[in-house]
């Protein structure tokens, strides 16, 4: 597998284990609002499931946070 593979299910295996916590009744840590994670962890996915489509269509997979994405916003 390439690295760019290897760093997208690195960062899903510990976006799983984030969720895997929170569906066993762990809160997200501090003051932080269930909803609003579960949010940024769908965000998450969604640019993890992008970058690994790059991968897979032989294109460079993104970075996880690049300036066109802000751009975007």
């Amino acid at each position: 597998m390439t690295d760019g593979a290897d760093a997208i299910i690195a960062e899903a295996r510990k976006t799983k284990e984030t969720a895997e916590r929170m569906a066993n009744g762990e809160g997200p840590p501090g003051e932080a609002d269930d909803i609003r994670v579960l949010a940024g962890m769908v965000h998450q996915v969604a640019e993890q499931v992008e970058r690994l489509a790059g991968v897979v269509s032989g294109g460079e997979a993104p970075l996880a946070h690049s300036e066109e994405d802000n751009a975007d916003s």
